[in-house]
């Protein structure tokens, strides 16, 4: 079924459209120098996956939104992926500096494949409507403004604003109320199959997953590995 085929189509962000440049650990690393860090990205990296997976990311916040507990989680986050390192000198003010530079576009790249694929430009010719659905906070829309992205969408939905993180149904039917269709005239793409193509199939929305890495076995079907397969 070709996705000119459906009135809207919804993305996924983080690992979907855009990745962290270089990684996560080395960003930290790089600021984190002059706090009096000595240790390497990968072991930073390491600790960022193993903090993330024990809070439950973004998703652990579920109902709750604002600014305030956006920045609580990213401030205990950060801080435990330090405390095996003996911590940071002046941590509130390392947090403040990371926190900002997280907005900033020169730390996220594009998928080469979401540019060459001219996929918005190709659904927006045939006036489909483009939306985010995303496990993120706040900085969502800013980040995508400053990377030059945002101006594809109708809307931008970051589950931190929304109160309602994938896979909730309340996040997909915000944008199927901002789209104007019904479920069965939508199509969501992401990279996770439970936030993303369960979480949408949950509420009658077409889901494909998109598994740059064959991460998923092929039972998952639609699966593709690149944008370039949808256009």
């Amino acid at each position: 079924m070709p996705l000119s085929s459906f009135k809207a189509v919804f993305f996924d962000v983080g690992g979907t459209l855009i990745r962290v440049h270089p990684s996560v650990g080395d960003v930290y690393a790089k600021h984190a120098r002059a706090f009096g860090f000595s240790g390497t990205a990968d072991e930073l990296n390491k600790e960022f996956r193993s903090q993330w997976k024990k809070m439950g990311g973004i998703e652990s916040l579920g109902n709750k939104s604002g600014a305030e507990v956006e920045e609580k989680f990213w401030k205990d986050l950060v801080f435990e992926v330090f405390q095996p390192f003996g911590g940071l000198d002046r941590f509130d003010k390392y947090f403040k500096l990371i926190f900002e530079v997280f907005r900033d576009g020169s730390n996220w790249k594009i998928y080469e494949d979401v540019k060459e694929s001219n996929i918005f430009e190709n659904l927006k010719e045939q006036n489909v409507v483009l939306g985010v659905i995303s496990n993120w906070d706040s900085r969502l829309t800013p980040t995508l403004e400053n990377l030059n992205l945002a101006d594809n969408f109708k809307f931008i939905l970051p589950s931190a604003v929304v109160g309602s993180a994938k896979p909730d149904k309340k996040i997909f039917e915000e944008a199927l109320r901002l789209s104007g269709v019904k479920p069965h005239e939508a199509c969501h793409i992401g990279d996770e199959v439970k936030t993303d193509i369960d979480g949408a199939r949950n509420i009658g929305i077409h889901a494909i997953l998109l598994d740059r890495e064959n991460r998923f076995d092929d039972s998952i079907t639609p699966k593709v590995r690149s944008f370039m397969e949808l256009v």
